[in-house]
């Protein structure tokens, strides 16, 4: 399985950005997508939601939501059937382990990103910013739109 990161999220609903087009069209794909069971592929982080709300609100983004808007996509997400994954008990202990992997402090919120996924068995993520999980061999990294 794979999951979808934020910055996906953010174009396919940023009207103004120039990978606007194609995210829109790979996320309206997944999403349309199931296998014989009747589930998805895909699955979105709760902390990709979180991440969607505080940035597809920026005043700095070509073409911000309202945050009503905002809080609307994300309930959208919540009830489309897609799983919504979240951390489990064992994070903080799997962030820590993943840290002796890198060697900046900068990554923390890739990082506990990345334990969510590991620790709940998903080693595929969807994202334009591959160069921020190479660090992390277990984990699958495309970009979709690249």
């Amino acid at each position: 399985m794979y999951a979808v990161d934020t910055n996906l999220l953010v174009y396919a609903h940023n009207a103004d950005s120039a990978f606007h087009k194609p995210a829109k069209e790979f996320l309206e794909n997944i999403l349309n997508t199931r296998d014989d069971a009747g589930n998805f592929h895909v699955c979105i982080p709760a902390q990709v939601l979180v991440e969607f709300i505080n940035v597809i609100t920026w005043s700095r983004l070509e073409s911000p939501l309202p945050l009503p808007d905002a809080l609307r996509l994300v309930k959208q997400y919540q009830n489309s059937g897609v799983t919504i994954l979240h951390p489990k008990a064992s994070q903080l202990d799997t962030l820590l382990t993943l840290f002796e992997s890198v060697t900046t402090r900068k990554k923390v919120f890739d990082i506990a990103l990345v334990a969510t996924l590991k620790d709940n068995g998903v080693n595929g993520l969807y994202t334009v910013n591959t160069k921020d999980f190479v660090d992390f061999d277990f984990l699958d990294v495309v970009n979709p739109l690249g």
